[in-house]
């Protein structure tokens, strides 16, 4: 289609301006359309295509009206200027008649101007407008409930239980799944999480949400490593550990000291290139001994090939985010499989004397997806944050109000082209206890989407 078709078809069909959180359609600016503003004529829009993420378009506005009528116009575009430097919600809404339904483009740049000669016409009553914006190459059709998995339900749409642990005993799950084939997602495509704190007692302070896709056929890596199943130290039974065991380590004098080695597959190294891990720690008991410092080393073939930076573990403390790290390391051209790594935990202590650190597992969180949800208020049992990708927005709600109990770190998440994704979560309470008792509710909406109308 030419760009004088492209002009002849935006010209028919509803075309507005809006921002997503305004959900009433009496708040969205109508470009073209019944809705429009007495003053507006119509609208000219040259609508782009292209192969990459953004296009920039304009579109001309024609104005005939009364200067009361003419100003109420300009006003409405001005606040949809200022508005869009506050908030990052702005999009572009038009009708799909092939969709029967409105489909939603993320604007991040807009402007508008008086066309050149035509501001001294406004005495007149009548003159053009140019709108300049750049949005995704893309449109969003309205929110769909998305199906999610674990051991404990399949294709959940009301909400699916997490645990903050996994082991063996069914819904022991701290991940869930969303099977990519079922909705034909061919590309990145924003989501809404809803995640409910459903324990009692200590509400929900800091925690972690990533994820990994698989791209093709075949099984996702281990990411959920349990102490026990390490090289080292002596492994002990408690029914609150998860698996209900847990592995102590004992040794003498300061330096550094090796606790404990995991084997990471080749199959699962081969899977994991590329992907930063997050390793998150749970520790048995609180270590009684102040000034613990810990870190990872790598091991291929038996020959340490990178030992990363040491994190400071605190008397008291009963979990640890440690630094991210890369497994392979070195970027490999798996031509064949990747040679399988050794991840060793080695701890430091100044002290000559004996030492003892207790571990129950640890979580090695996927950051192809990603977000650290730090705690500046409480999240008490019933209520929800909410996590909106495509409006780049964090909130709560608790008992119908809403409210911040958190700031997130990171871009949010979205689901990816591939097979599989698995989302698996971390959770911490304000004195750094993380329980494999705590869950949380999550529900997940995404939005369809389509490169043409």
């Amino acid at each position: 289609m030419g760009m004088a078709g492209k002009r002849e078809l935006a010209v028919k069909i509803p075309l507005s301006l809006g921002f997503l959180s305004n959900t009433s359609g009496l708040t969205w600016f109508e470009l073209q359309g019944a809705g429009m503003l007495p003053a507006m004529l119509g609208c000219e829009w040259e609508m782009q295509t292209s192969s990459g993420e953004r296009v920039a378009e304009k579109a001309i506005v024609s104005l005939r009206g009364s200067l009361q009528e003419l100003k109420a116009v300009t006003e409405g575009f001005e606040s949809l200027r200022s508005g869009a430097k506050r908030r990052q919600d702005l999009c572009l809404r038009v009708w799909s008649e092939t969709r029967d339904c409105f489909l939603y483009s993320p604007l991040h740049r807009f402007d508008w101007q008086f066309l050149p000669a035509h501001l001294l016409s406004t005495e007149g009553g009548s003159f053009r407008l140019e709108l300049n914006w750049e949005r995704d190459n893309v449109f969003y059709g309205d929110e769909v409930a998305l199906p999610l998995s674990n051991s404990s339900g399949s294709g959940v749409t009301n909400g699916l239980t997490l645990f903050n642990h996994d082991d063996p005993s069914l819904g022991h799950d701290n991940w869930f799944e969303v099977n990519l084939q079922a909705i034909g997602n061919l590309s990145q495509i924003p989501l809404r999480l809803e995640l409910k704190n459903t324990t009692s007692g200590e509400p929900l302070a800091d925690f972690w949400l990533g994820s990994m896709c698989l791209p093709g056929s075949g099984n996702l890596p281990n990411l959920v490593f349990e102490a026990e199943s390490g090289v080292g130290g002596t492994v002990l039974t408690d029914a609150s550990a998860s698996s209900g065991k847990y592995s102590r380590y004992d040794w003498n004098g300061s330096g550094w000291h090796s606790l404990a080695s995991w084997t990471i597959s080749a199959l699962d190294v081969t899977r994991l290139q590329g992907i930063g891990l997050l390793p998150l720690l749970r520790l048995f008991g609180a270590p009684t001994e102040a000034n613990f410092k810990l870190r990872w080393q790598l091991r291929v073939d038996g020959m340490p090939v990178w030992v990363g930076p040491s994190s400071d573990l605190e008397l008291g403390q009963t979990s640890l985010r440690m630094e991210p790290l890369l497994i392979p390391w070195g970027d490999l051209p798996l031509r064949s499989f990747a040679m399988a790594q050794q991840l060793v935990l080695e701890a430091f202590h100044v002290g000559t004397g004996a030492h003892r650190l207790q571990l129950d597992d640890f979580l090695l969180l996927p950051q192809q997806t990603f977000a650290a949800y730090h705690a500046i208020g409480s999240l008490k049992q019933n209520a929800s944050l909410f996590d909106d990708q495509m409006r780049q927005s964090v909130w709560s709600e608790s008992g119908g109000l809403e409210l911040t109990t958190h700031l997130r770190v990171g871009n949010g998440h979205h689901l990816q082209p591939g097979s599989l994704q698995r989302f698996y979560c971390f959770q911490r309470e304000a004195n750094g206890a993380a329980p494999i008792a705590r869950t949380l509710l999550v529900r997940a909406w995404y939005r369809p989407g389509w490169r043409l109308l």
